[in-house]
């Protein structure tokens, strides 16, 4: 595999990575359509969000690049409503826990302490996962 730094894209020739977001708009629209969707939605996010449109589009394009480092060449399913919401709420909880905050964190979340604790458990063998994948240099769910 060719060795390359964070600002190409690893197409075998050190593309730059703000070489995208440059192109003609007659171009970009022949990008495949899921990809220009993507770029879309998380660059009108970032804009509701109240970033400026050029650091919008430009923050989209890292992102978009990142997601499709994370899971490009295969499907990717990405949960909605309740599941996205409770996914999310877990996520943050296990970043907010500091191992004496749990009473703290079930009353912000509305839900019980074991919950809280059910919750830290499960993302801790997440974490784990995570971290043993990268010691083999090997996707967690790949």
């Amino acid at each position: 595999m060719n060795r390359h730094d964070d600002d190409t894209l690893d197409m075998g020739f050190g593309v730059p990575n703000d070489a995208l977001e440059h192109l003609d708009p007659e171009i970009l629209k022949k990008w495949p359509q899921s990809l220009a969707d993507m770029l879309s939605v998380v660059e009108e996010a970032l804009m509701k969000a109240g970033e400026d449109r050029h650091c919008a589009r430009r923050h989209a394009f890292t992102m978009v690049r990142a997601i499709s480092k994370f899971a490009g060449g295969r499907s990717l399913y990405v949960a909605q409503g309740k599941h996205l919401e409770r996914a999310l709420r877990d996520r943050a909880l296990w970043e907010l826990h500091n191992g004496h905050n749990v009473e703290e964190l079930a009353e912000r979340a509305g839900i019980t302490v074991v919950q809280v604790y059910n919750i830290i458990a499960e993302q801790r063998k997440l974490a784990r996962a995570r971290h043993q994948s990268d010691l083999f240099n090997e996707p967690a769910n790949g």
